[in-house]
């Protein structure tokens, strides 16, 4: 008889958690509020929140070398013949 009595015990428990955990109309109300005033988050507030070069920088700078003359990537390296008598 007992675990019945646990059972219900914690049937009212979990009952009253989800009740108590609920959102209602109040805290519906305050969440809109929130999502109303939040401002878009761009690409370049991501990259500087975790301390990485933003778009717009990486942009600017594939502009200043094109404008040097460099080809991006391993493009504009040359080939290097391997040394004499290196192994692999």
């Amino acid at each position: 008889m007992s675990k019945h009595k646990f059972l219900i015990f914690m049937s009212s428990v979990l009952a009253v958690a989800i009740f108590a955990l609920s959102s209602g109309d109040v805290l519906a109300q305050k969440k809109a509020t929130k999502d109303a005033t939040k401002q878009e988050v761009t690409l370049d507030d991501q990259a500087k929140k975790f301390g990485k070069m933003t778009p717009s920088e990486q942009k600017a700078a594939a502009k200043r070398n094109r404008d040097l003359g460099l080809l991006p990537g391993v493009a504009g390296r040359t080939a290097q013949a391997p040394a004499s008598g290196a192994s692999r």
